[in-house]
């Protein structure tokens, strides 16, 4: 090879290795700053971050709704304990409900008064005058279809300390939602907020006594261990719920006079501060007979225009009293409608389905079963009642109507 091209060789070749090491170097500096960039198409979709979606989401139209579903007081009297046992030490209470279970499906909220203390064997039972019943209660109650149950009411302190706290340990545990009562002061401020159907209900419970047993709790424990009908404490909570997201309040309270079919005073002023609050729903118990109830159009302090529902007492829903009245009670149905397209929320339709305990004697022992009165009107005698309890159950139907009234609700049958 002649000089000048052996030189010319070997300075290309020369250059050749310069711009391999530069490419080779060019590779390792981007793939330095942008890792992934050199990869195969699989590896890329790997190291790829997911790119979130910002289509923003349509904003809801039309109309949803919350279904309310109460009943007043479930008193356990030791009769009707006593009919619910099994064997020495199990209890089954599911059979009392199974007429009327029907009746309390379907609705997002089913609500009753737990007028007793959850007690066991070793603290023992009771009925009147300090109700202590088995835990056995709760399942049945829980499939006939309550998922909330309050429990300010004048026997809350009935098992005193324990039966509180063993109430609602067993109320998490059957999976209630529950309010009313409280083991510490954070739960006690801890308000109840049901979100169901893009609805939020903030639901508060309070009694206006306890018999004189709250001598038998402690100074430091008395202040959250029930709500008394306090006005500026219920103030208070109804602000805490508003705070918590609650676009309507429901209020279950303990009031009234025992075995009156009418509101006192007390009532009526106090309905009318809750509703000056704001307050949309309130469920009356204590009275153990059916007192009115009334749909009243509110005009709020701030020019707002709605509506509120009362029913000052729901009447008795299980309990052993058999006197006129105080055996019987209502399922009362209150709709929530929040419309998308207006911005509101308002009620919707109410109704109600009279019931009766009937107690009977089946093999020599005692028995009781919630009815639906409103099934036996044309005379549809399923459970072959007598004569007396016929007439009876048909009785409650025209009582319980002729009392509430069907103006702004319908009874059902």
């Amino acid at each position: 090879m002649k000089r000048g091209h052996k030189n010319y060789f070997l300075c290309t070749l020369f250059l050749c290795l310069i711009l391999l090491v530069s490419c080779v170097s060019g590779v390792v500096e981007w793939e330095k700053y942008y890792p992934g960039a050199n990869s195969q198409p699989e590896e890329m979709d790997k190291l790829d971050p997911e790119v979130p979606d910002s289509t923003p989401e349509p904003e809801p139209r039309g109309t949803t709704a919350m279904r309310i579903r109460a009943v007043g007081d479930i008193m356990m009297h030791m009769p009707l304990v006593n009919a619910a046992q099994v064997t020495a030490d199990s209890y089954d209470f599911t059979k009392f409900f199974e007429h009327i279970g029907p009746y309390l499906e379907g609705a997002d909220i089913v609500a009753g008064n737990l007028e007793t203390t959850i007690s066991n064997a070793q603290k023992g039972y009771g009925g009147y005058p300090m109700f202590r019943t088995p835990e056995d209660l709760l399942p049945a109650l829980k499939s006939a279809g309550f998922n909330l149950l309050t429990t300010a009411n004048n026997h809350t302190f009935d098992g005193r300390e324990f039966g509180v706290r063993n109430t609602l340990d067993k109320l998490d545990e059957y999976g209630f939602l529950h309010t009313g009562s409280a083991r510490s002061q954070e739960e006690r401020d801890q308000i109840l907020v049901i979100e169901k159907n893009d609805i939020k209900a903030g639901v508060l419970a309070y009694t206006y006594g306890t018999n004189g047993m709250e001598v038998t709790i402690s100074g430091e424990n008395l202040p959250f261990m029930v709500n008394y009908i306090d006005r500026e404490q219920i103030r208070r909570d109804v602000l805490l719920a508003r705070e918590a997201g609650a676009e309507v309040l429901i209020v279950f309270i303990h009031w009234g006079d025992e075995y009156v079919r009418l509101p006192n005073s007390f009532q009526k002023e106090t309905a009318d501060y809750l509703i000056s609050l704001g307050v949309d729903i309130i469920f009356g118990s204590h009275p153990h007979v059916l007192q009115p109830m009334e749909r009243r159009p509110v005009t709020l302090d701030d020019g707002t225009e709605k509506e509120a529902f009362i029913i000052y007492s729901l009447g008795n829903f299980l309990s052993n009293q058999r006197d006129r009245y105080r055996d019987s009670g209502v399922i009362v149905d209150v709709d929530v409608i929040k419309d998308y397209d207006r911005g509101t929320i308002e009620l919707g339709e109410v109704s109600y389905t009279p019931t009766w305990v009937y107690k009977y004697t089946e093999n020599g022992r005692t028995d009781y079963r919630i009815l639906p009165a409103g099934q036996f009107l044309d005379g549809n005698d399923e459970l072959d009642l007598g004569k007396t309890d016929l007439e009876r159950v048909q009785a409650v139907w025209s009582e319980t109507v002729s009392h509430l009234g069907t103006e702004g609700a319908k009874a059902n049958r």
